[in-house]
């Protein structure tokens, strides 16, 4: 009687940790490719800044429900780099239909000097 709940239980335990992984979105990770795709598009191609050497930065952001973008955080040793961050990217709709709202996004992005 004990190993047929032992038995049981592992095959509950499986079933629902298969439906749980189905249930998420078909391929997260193009999900986020696309996510970056989307976010470097609104943060455009030339930042209009003096860069003076070639450094990294980490932008933290959420979506909200209504598919706008929120700027957490901009981790960078330029402050001129974190407000154009913040002034582009802050509650802009982005267009992205499977992306879990509300969940802290970290993007890192390397600054080249001109």
């Amino acid at each position: 009687m004990k190993n047929l709940k032992t038995i049981i239980t592992v095959i509950a335990i499986s079933l629902a940790t298969t439906f749980t992984t189905s249930a998420l979105g078909k391929n997260p990770s193009k999900d986020k490719k696309t996510l970056r795709t989307e976010i470097v598009s609104l943060l455009g191609n030339k930042i209009p800044l003096d860069i003076k050497e070639s450094s990294l930065a980490e932008i933290s952001f959420m979506i909200n429900n209504t598919n706008e973008v929120i700027v957490i955080s901009v981790d960078s040793k330029n402050s001129d780099f974190q407000s154009y961050v913040k002034n582009k990217l802050n509650y802009k709709k982005i267009k992205l239909k499977n992306i879990k709202k509300g969940e802290v996004y970290r993007m890192p992005i390397k600054l080249n000097k001109i």
